[in-house]
């Protein structure tokens, strides 16, 4: 007997079977002869007792009669269908002569029928295959759901990498990064030198680095070249800057959140940890990191995992930190105000950026590729400074660095007319670097010598220049008011060249005159009053 069992096992796997019948003979035949196979048998007079058993005790093949008292073979199996998913094999036993019931059983889904009176070798074959099929199908769907997890994986990776793009602005042509681009002034030696150190260790690609120095410095130039010139160039690149995230959500925007973690979280979303996973995560203003997220920073740093908010599951990440502050941390340490233990840990390799007005032998070097930047993508933008800039920046105090020197830039570009910036431009930027540009002399200068009135000429001389107070205003805003206020004063000039001739103005200007029309409205200008006394006009009733 034991011998049996051996070779039946080496077959099919023993399995819980349920036999539906209400024969009592039937089922002791049954029962008896599969559990001398060695499988574990519960036998039911009826459905109704079927469909109580079936979710207790989950067997692997059912038995059943279809013509019972009470309850039905098929109204079992439509009730089980109802319920449950994934169900087991299942075996019908029709009465002599009953094909119709056959046919319907295998309509319904069952695997196979037995007609009464049956053999039991012909039992045993058929039940052999039906629990084959059914360790198939249960196979097939763990294989399913590991797939389906593999996949969940794959779309959580393509999510942060589709993420990415949204994050970072990428040049269309590709920067080439180079340990120059720093500068190559005396006291920008000891940073050039200890970024090629750290490049070339084989250690450099993993170490933390804290890069310090003032605000506008150029920390995070400095960070983005480590980056591009280690062995995680190919691995993402991901900024954040600390003092802007919001107190309540940095956690979450570090780490991520599972959907319904909090109110508003509507599907789960993966931090700045997952999303450089296998590169570079840069922490700029880390200075500003309250401390209760400090200790989870920490941990994460340590232990190379974390968990999203509202999630149990530890995400492993392989991201190398890079680090910048303007503050002292290590002050910040002793203060109790930084963690020390972060500190050591952020610190293990520190490079410090002095002050623009410490390296201005690079100035000249500096301006020429904030302007390249600056002019990028516009066509007649300027492409270059006049010699005679260059002193006018070197006798500047620089005291917001680089940031302030690419502010000056722009403004000097915005006023510089041809390819060339000026060193007009580059006095009226310099001593404008947070206000609006003034008209030179207060105001237009204007001749009368066309016969134009001058009381005219005397109001449009005299206009108000541009507001100098607008400290604090957005650059676009200021440049939006500038080009208007340079808008007006244009319509102004040729309103007083063509006497108040808005048709012959129409024509020079090459603008349609209902178009015309509309700008002068729009700046509140009356060609009435330019037009002379004596001087032949065409009709100008529209303006």
């Amino acid at each position: 007997m034991g011998i049996e069992i051996k070779s039946w096992k080496s077959r099919i796997p023993v399995a819980k079977i349920l036999i539906v019948d209400d024969e009592e003979t039937i089922r002791k035949l049954l029962s008896s002869a599969l559990q001398r196979k060695g499988h574990e048998v519960v036998c039911v007079e009826d459905g109704y007792r079927a469909c109580d058993v079936y979710p207790v005790f989950q067997p692997k093949v059912i038995i059943s009669d279809i013509k019972m008292p009470k309850m039905t073979g098929f109204q079992m199996w439509e009730q089980l269908k109802a319920k449950y998913k994934d169900l087991p094999p299942i075996i019908y036993i029709t009465g002599h002569g009953e094909k119709s019931a056959a046919i319907e059983s295998l309509r319904m889904g069952a695997f196979d029928y037995l007609e009464k009176p049956f053999d039991m070798n012909d039992f045993t074959h058929r039940f052999e295959a039906a629990l084959k099929s059914g360790s198939m199908q249960e196979e097939n769907r763990k294989l399913t759901g590991e797939l389906a997890t593999a996949n969940g994986k794959l779309a959580e990776r393509l999510e942060a990498r589709t993420e990415l793009v949204h994050r970072i602005q990428h040049d269309e042509t590709k920067t080439e990064w180079k340990l120059e681009m720093l500068g190559t002034s005396p006291s920008m030696k000891p940073v050039r030198d200890t970024i090629s150190q750290l490049l070339k260790s084989p250690l450099g690609n993993d170490v933390g680095v804290l890069i310090t120095g003032p605000s506008g410095s150029g920390k995070e130039v400095a960070a983005r070249l480590i980056h591009e010139l280690s062995g995680r160039s190919k691995g993402p690149w991901v900024p954040v800057n600390c003092g802007a995230l919001p107190e309540t959500l940095i956690e979450s925007e570090l780490f991520g959140h599972e959907k319904g973690s909090f109110t508003g979280a509507n599907g789960r979303k993966l931090g700045v940890f997952e999303l450089a996973d296998g590169g570079t995560l840069f922490l700029d203003e880390i200075g500003e990191l309250p401390l209760n997220m400090q200790s989870k920073l920490l941990r994460a740093l340590q232990e190379k995992s974390f968990r999203r908010v509202g999630g149990s599951e530890e995400v492993k990440v392989d991201v190398r930190i890079i680090a910048a502050t303007n503050k002292d941390l290590r002050k910040g340490a002793a203060d109790k105000t930084f963690r020390e233990d972060l500190y050591y840990r952020l610190n293990t390799v520190q490079v410090h950026l002095p002050a623009l007005r410490d390296r201005m032998e690079d100035l000249p070097y500096y301006t020429k590729a904030l302007l390249a930047q600056v002019a990028k993508g516009v066509a007649k933008a300027p492409r270059e400074f006049l010699s005679d800039c260059f002193p006018l920046l070197q006798n500047h105090d620089w005291p917001g660095n680089l940031r302030e020197l690419k502010s000056v830039i722009q403004r000097a570009a915005l006023l510089s007319q041809g390819p060339v910036v000026t060193a007009e431009a580059v006095a009226n930027a310099l001593g404008i670097a947070h206000a609006t540009p003034m008209r030179r002399n207060g105001g237009l200068t204007l001749a009368t010598s066309n016969g134009s009135s001058p009381m005219v000429a005397a109001a449009v001389a005299t206009a108000p220049a541009p507001s100098t107070t607008t400290a604090g205003m957005p650059y676009h805003s200021w440049k939006k008011s500038y080009m208007q206020s340079m808008e007006k004063e244009y319509l102004q000039q040729q309103l007083l060249h063509f006497h108040g001739n808005v048709s012959a103005l129409s024509r020079f200007m090459k603008v349609s005159r209902p178009n015309l029309c509309r700008l002068l409205k729009k700046h509140g200008l009356h060609a009435e009053e330019f037009r002379t006394p004596g001087v032949a006009v065409e009709s100008d009733l529209a303006a």
